[in-house]
């Protein structure tokens, strides 16, 4: 069925010369039209109101120490191009995600009124030329390496300039992250279509010579693109984790997925699917100023609201509607004085074997604020608090103030660790400075699935034996996740000591 939904896509594509290039056949006419032992000139193919529509299954797992689970997801991620200006593309893209049934992935897609969508993430982007994606500053768009991802544009490869031939390598760069190294291997048959297969690598650097104080990690992509498109037929990725000092893979990740259908729409379908994305949009920026704090602006939410509600009553549904849902679940939180979280940050949290009432994973990680490294197993015989945080949460400061009450109250007494989920060391060790924090500030990121981090902050308490007695998700504004807190921390001290009632947070 795929393959059927993909060759008819290809036959629907207009004949003429599209906006945002074309592909260059080889030099060597005697090679004919599906050889690639020449040279070819790949670029993205696309044209205004083109969608192109992706389904697959992400599965994770954990295999390593005590931590085991396993997990499975329904993938659709949505491609409609807005526009086509000289320089490249206009694109929206739309991800979803659902829980995986026992019966399957299946086929069917996804829809606004289903229940088990756990993560739904609608970005404006921009394609250019070479098929590299950017996006406005306040979009992330680093592939998470813990979790599935909530914004999947993997269709697109970043291809160097020029011709590609069978055995070239060139490198693309994301971020702050070690470079991805692609290798053209080969022409490989698709769904009836001659594609050229690409392989990508990037790893941690220190992967291939294992540390005791950090974890390492490596990813893999292979994508078939194919020449009609000059994007991905098919995209399998794989993610592996391991923890310090190991050589065998504690966590992987595998992503698979099909293009099912790509079509050029036209008249009233087009329109209204960008109508629809458009004001999605607008919708969203309109409310991120009001969530902040929703007590403040309750008229301007009820006519948020209003604007949504009246859009929704009278405009044909488009399969772009689950994003529009989701802005009105937010605003409708708002109003209830909920902050609720950005779209990025909606998948649920799934328990992983690090369970209440289970003994915590050992781990060893680094300290940015002390230097050397710090280990779970040298703390056994006095509680521990765990406080997992992302150094650029506007809730940072309260949580870790919070943290720091709790140490210098009891020194010797329990232990608290800030559990950093970035690595920018510099930016954690000026905050330690700037709020005079006195515990320790570890590097976290390769623990999340150990301890089941989806979110931050998320304090866990553990009890003398290292054994967890509590998981907090959040902070309340008023003090009630404190209070949980401490409360807690009472039934696990030592004989004899005591905690005063909790104090309000500072502000």
């Amino acid at each position: 069925m795929a393959a059927t939904l993909y060759l008819l896509g290809c036959l629907l594509m207009p004949a003429q010369k599209p906006p945002l290039g074309a592909l260059t056949q080889p030099r060597s006419p005697e090679r004919g039209a599906s050889s690639f032992s020449g040279d070819w000139l790949l670029v993205p193919r696309l044209q205004r109101s083109q969608e192109l529509v992706y389904r697959g299954v992400f599965t994770e797992e954990g295999r390593g120490g005590r931590v085991q689970f396993s997990r499975s997801y329904r993938l659709e991620t949505r491609i409609f191009v807005l526009d086509t200006p000289p320089q490249g593309a206009e694109i929206a893209v739309l991800t979803l995600l659902k829980h995986r049934s026992a019966q399957g992935a299946g086929a069917a897609p996804l829809v606004a009124g289903d229940a088990a969508l756990i993560s739904v993430r609608l970005e404006r982007l921009h394609v250019d030329l070479q098929g590299r994606i950017t996006a406005e500053p306040n979009v992330a768009l680093l592939l998470p390496l813990d979790g599935a991802p909530t914004l999947e544009y993997g269709a697109f490869v970043a291809l160097p300039g020029g011709r590609i031939s069978v055995g070239q390598e060139w490198t693309t760069l994301e971020g702050d992250r070690p470079p991805l190294a692609w290798h053209a291997v080969g022409a490989e048959m698709v769904a009836g279509t001659q594609c050229l297969k690409l392989v990508g690598e990037q790893k941690s650097d220190d992967w291939d010579h294992p540390r005791a104080d950090r974890s390492a990690w490596r990813r893999q992509e292979t994508v078939w693109l194919a020449p009609q498109l000059g994007l991905a037929t098919r995209l399998e990725r794989e993610i592996l984790q391991r923890e310090p000092a190991q050589r065998e893979a504690a966590q992987r990740s595998q992503l698979r997925l099909e293009l099912e259908s790509s079509f050029l729409l036209s008249g009233q379908a087009g329109d209204s699917r960008r109508q629809e994305i458009t004001q999605t949009l607008a919708f969203r920026d309109s409310l991120a100023p009001l969530v902040k704090q929703p007590a403040r602006y309750g008229p301007h939410l009820n006519a948020l609201l209003r604007r949504i509600e009246q859009y929704l009553e009278n405009q044909p549904e488009t399969p772009y509607r689950p994003a529009l849902l989701q802005v009105k679940r937010r605003v409708e939180a708002a109003q209830r004085g909920e902050t609720p979280p950005e779209p990025v940050a909606e998948i649920r949290p799934i328990p992983t074997g690090a369970a209440v009432g289970q003994r915590a994973p050992d781990f060893i990680a680094t300290n940015f604020t002390g230097g050397g490294s710090a280990q779970l197993r040298r703390w056994i015989g006095k509680p521990v608090v765990l406080v997992f945080y992302h150094p650029a949460s506007p809730t940072t400061p309260t949580v870790l103030r919070f943290a720091q009450q709790l140490s210098a109250k009891y020194p010797q007494r329990i232990y608290v660790a800030g559990m950093s989920i970035s690595d920018k060391a510099d930016l954690v060790r000026q905050q330690q400075k700037e709020w005079g924090l006195t515990f320790p500030l570890l590097s976290a990121s390769g623990l999340r699935g150990s301890f089941g981090v989806a979110h931050t902050p998320k304090i866990i308490l553990l009890d003398g034996s290292n054994i967890i007695r509590g998981e907090y998700l959040g902070w309340a504004a008023g003090g009630e996740t404190a209070r949980e807190v401490e409360e807690e921390l009472r039934r696990w001290l030592p004989l004899g000591v005591s905690l005063p009632p909790a104090p309000q947070p500072q502000r």
